[in-house]
């Protein structure tokens, strides 16, 4: 399993927890599962604390599909890796 998709997994059933849906599409707006600004912070706190990252208010605000988070998370627990691994050569 690539990173992609280990970091997928772990979002998509995060959010089907979150929003009580019993699957959540990766390209279906997250509207469509009744999130709203309440439960959209809650589950940027989730993840931030769940992967380790910082996702601003204003970044949070253009993700709106599963798809645009799960890209989001990856690119930034990549960026944190490689970061850690700099700092320890």
């Amino acid at each position: 399993m690539n990173e992609f998709d280990a970091v997928a997994e772990r979002v998509l059933t995060m959010f089907s927890r979150g929003l009580h849906a019993v699957e959540i599409e990766p390209d279906t707006p997250l509207l469509d599962y009744g999130l709203d600004s309440v439960r959209s912070v809650e589950l940027v706190i989730e993840l931030e604390r769940e992967f380790g990252i910082e996702i601003s208010d204003e970044e949070a605000a253009t993700l709106h599909t599963a798809r645009e988070v799960i890209a989001c998370v990856t690119a930034k627990t990549s960026r944190t890796r490689h970061t850690r691994a700099e700092a320890r050569a």
